[in-house]
């Protein structure tokens, strides 16, 4: 008989799955089958059976899987915390006290934050004899003298210098302006020119908002700020033998009344050149800082405070 018909009477069922181990039932069956295919072979029809590969793996699915792949835990949803009422509550306003606090907070950060962008000068020596004559002798009474007692003996020291010592000194003290003016330019250099911008900048704020008078950055580098058409009539008023000698206040007196006399033809003069001067201005802000240069208000003439 075929091997299918050997299957369907029941051959197959008879063997004991059961019975055999579950490392021995596969090669068992393996060899059961092989010996049915051989007795297949010998009538004329040839068998059209699936590979034993695929009943080896039909049988280990059916054998070992309730063993092999155990049953995924449920999962089961987390409670979530329910919002105290804390949380829920809004926060109660500042106080006019807590206010304050805050603000100063705010204002002593802003002030920190402009200072690390005004950048710190290099310190710089002593441009004096008389200073140098004190430092000398400061240095000389240290750990013999209180500094309240050192202080006259190094005044009293200084001013009455020979003349051998106040030229020593005051040698020491122009090479010590070199220093320091080497020291600058160096300093200066060693920042981008946009740096220096920001530094004068935030040194104009701190001299407004505080106490302490901060002093612009000097930089040859940095396109000089345009002028009005106004100031070039003053430049050029200055420049004049007419207003050579007088006080500033007076001057800028008689310069303000001269152009509000001056008629409309030379003013048009002078606001031509203003022009030309700001865009000479925004052609460097450009080449310098590689931005171009912030719009500035009308300039004031004096019929403005009139």
């Amino acid at each position: 008989m075929s091997w299918q018909s050997a299957a369907r009477g029941g051959f197959l069922r008879t063997l004991p799955r059961g019975a055999l181990p579950a490392r021995t039932g596969v090669s068992d069956l393996q060899n059961q089958l092989s010996r049915v295919c051989l007795a297949a072979n010998s009538g004329p029809a040839r068998p059209q059976f699936q590979p034993l590969s695929s009943i080896q793996s039909l049988f280990q699915a059916n054998s070992f899987a309730t063993a092999s792949t155990p049953l995924k835990a449920s999962q089961t949803s987390k409670a979530k915390t329910p919002k105290t009422a804390a949380s829920k509550a809004k926060k109660a306003p500042l106080s006019e006290k807590q206010q304050e606090a805050l603000k100063m907070k705010q204002q002593r950060a802003h002030i920190k934050e402009l200072k690390e962008t005004a950048l710190v000068r290099p310190k710089r020596l002593i441009i004096t004899a008389y200073g140098l004559a004190m430092t000398e002798k400061l240095q000389e009474l240290k750990g013999q003298y209180s500094v309240k007692e050192a202080w006259p003996i190094s005044v009293q020291h200084a001013t009455s210098l020979s003349p051998q010592e106040k030229e020593r000194l005051q040698a020491q003290a122009d090479a010590n302006r070199a220093a320091n003016a080497a020291a600058y330019d160096a300093w200066v250099k060693s920042h981008t020119p946009l740096q220096i911008k920001n530094a004068n900048t935030a040194r104009l704020t701190l001299s407004r908002i505080g106490k302490k008078t901060y002093s612009a950055i000097k930089d040859d580098r940095l396109p000089k700020t345009p002028q009005s058409a106004y100031i070039l009539f003053v430049t050029h008023c200055m420049d004049t033998l007419g207003y050579q000698g007088k006080a500033g206040t007076e001057a800028f007196k008689a310069v303000a009344d001269e152009w509000t006399k001056l008629p409309q033809s030379e003013k048009d003069h002078y606001h031509k050149l203003q022009v030309e001067d700001r865009q000479r201005y925004e052609k460097e802000h450009q080449e310098v800082y590689g931005e171009p240069a912030p719009k500035t208000q009308r300039y004031k003439t004096p019929e403005d405070y009139n």
